[in-house]
């Protein structure tokens, strides 16, 4: 497997359609009940989490990191098991209904993440081992002063991708350490604008399907 990221173009109006309504849902509400959800890391800690020297303490752990990132700083609108707490809120409500309507035209069933980062926020150095999928990662920029960085897995030279105003699209296949070294991808994000990632995972088995959904996503 060539595991290169590969920047995917929104072209499906339907598709750029509800995901503009993940931002509606929060944008007039982020000074007020967005602050109901937990914020995470601290800004004074960003650099500590996105240094090249925590990434190498990452990559020195091997199989022994989990795949999660330790620190995130943003919110995340995500009902999960351990903040059933926020499911009363509107904007977790109405993500619910928008996350439903994109899951039927991604045809997935699963919502790996669903983050809204603020200024200074960030995710540490990571690698997903731990949930090996077929990914598709949509991020939206308020005004694009923010970008992802992960590790090229044939050169080992960091790549950044610059956010940009708006949305953009990014498929990758994160591997699980059972697979070959190229396939474990680390990575991590920050911004100083506003910022939102949702993201959606199809099973590690599934590649052909995965490819027939970038492209229906790159169809007017």
């Amino acid at each position: 497997m060539n595991n290169i990221m590969k920047s995917v173009d929104i072209k499906n109006k339907d598709i750029l359609n509800i995901l503009n309504e993940f931002i509606d849902l929060w944008w007039d509400k982020k000074e007020t009940d967005l602050q109901k959800f937990y914020l995470g890391a601290k800004e004074e800690n960003r650099e500590d989490y996105i240094s090249d020297e925590y990434k190498i303490k990452i990559m020195n752990m091997g199989s022994f990191h989990n795949g999660y990132p330790e620190k995130l700083r943003g919110y995340s609108i995500k009902p999960t098991e351990s903040s059933t707490r926020f499911s009363d809120i509107e904007i977790t409500k109405k993500y619910i209904e928008i996350n439903e309507k994109l899951q039927v035209l991604l045809s997935t069933k699963h919502n790996a993440l669903c983050a809204i980062y603020p200024p200074e926020g960030f995710i540490s150095w990571h690698n997903n081992a731990n949930a090996s999928a077929y990914n598709l990662i949509f991020t939206w920029s308020e005004n694009g002063n923010g970008y992802w960085k992960h590790i090229d897995p044939y050169t080992g030279k960091d790549v950044v991708v610059q956010d940009i105003p708006g949305w953009q699209c990014k498929a990758f296949y994160f591997g699980a350490y059972e697979d070959k070294p190229e396939d474990i991808v680390y990575h991590m994000a920050s911004t100083d604008c506003w910022r939102m990632t949702v993201s959606y995972m199809f099973d590690r088995h599934h590649k052909q399907f995965w490819e027939d959904v970038i492209e229906e996503i790159e169809t007017e």
